[in-house]
């Protein structure tokens, strides 16, 4: 365990370049060698881009696990490095005023997709806004207390991933704070829906809906997304009616994240599988 815990300070600790390497020799490793991440990742596109070419979809693969071996270092050197370092990489940051204004003491929920580096999206955030956001540990404490650790810097609150942890988030909106959902992980049985996602009726989980919906939040889908020599932060507010109800509204908040993926896909985590389940019980792929 500790040799573990050791490896991963190493890798945070590592000189930029050193990293970028890594992330390289990793994401050549996925390409090139059978392994679970890799397949996983050229059936989600070719579910999610059945228009494409082979070829392309076979490109859009070969990039994806790239990004993904890079994605790898950087999101370990995120929970590493001192925040004002993070804070060096953000290159441009879009909507944040409007966020501001739009969320001045008022129970806010921002959807934090997969894409990108969302824990420096999260390290970014602690500097204009605390928030609360779900934990879920991982099987190694030493890890998970690490980047417990590495999350609430900044004043923020992790909670379970359990009824208590939806319990307090709830308690933390209407007291007019701010929290983070993971708008695209597969839910448990019970804690979501089939909603279409390119294309594809996708378990979806409705906890977002059913929070917005108690405490009126304002809602908001976050990103930080690779560019040239650093990343761009994003907050763009997710329209939705007030009395939309839990289809519609989940349909329309996986069109929104659809369609920022559609912009960056190489930097989706397509290796995640987010639409191996189908609605009629059965498995698309195993």
């Amino acid at each position: 365990m500790q040799l573990i815990k050791l490896f991963v300070s190493f890798i945070g600790a590592m000189p930029f370049v050193c990293q970028r390497l890594g992330g390289w020799l990793f994401g050549l490793y996925l390409n090139l060698v059978p392994n679970r991440s890799a397949r996983v990742t050229r059936l989600n596109i070719e579910l999610a881009f059945p228009e494409l070419p082979c070829g392309e979809r076979a490109r859009l693969a070969r990039r994806s696990l790239l990004d993904l071996g890079d994605k790898f270092f950087r999101l370990i050197a995120t929970w590493i490095r001192p925040i004002s370092v993070n804070q060096s990489e953000i290159l441009e940051v879009e909507g944040l005023d409007a966020f501001l204004k739009a969320t001045h003491s008022l129970p806010t929920l921002i959807l934090l997709p997969h894409i990108g580096n969302w824990e420096l999206f999260g390290n970014w955030l602690n500097q204009h806004r605390p928030y609360t956001a779900m934990f879920r540990p991982s099987r190694i404490p030493e890890i998970s207390e690490f980047v417990r650790q590495a999350r609430e810097r900044g004043g923020n609150t992790l909670v379970p991933a359990s009824t208590k942890g939806v319990k307090l988030i709830f308690k933390r909106l209407k007291q007019c704070e701010t929290a983070i959902l993971l708008p695209d992980q597969v839910p448990k049985n019970g804690e979501g829906t089939y909603v279409n996602f390119f294309g594809q009726s996708v378990l979806t989980p409705v906890l977002p809906y059913r929070l917005a919906k108690a405490t009126k939040a304002r809602i908001f889908l976050g990103s930080a997304i690779r560019a040239k020599g650093g990343f761009r932060v994003a907050l763009t507010p997710l329209q939705q009616a007030a009395d939309c109800k839990q289809a519609e509204w989940l349909h329309q908040m996986n069109l929104e994240i659809e369609a920022l993926v559609r912009k960056y896909p190489n930097q989706y985590q397509w290796e995640y599988s987010r639409f191996r389940n189908a609605p009629d019980g059965s498995l698309r792929y195993d």
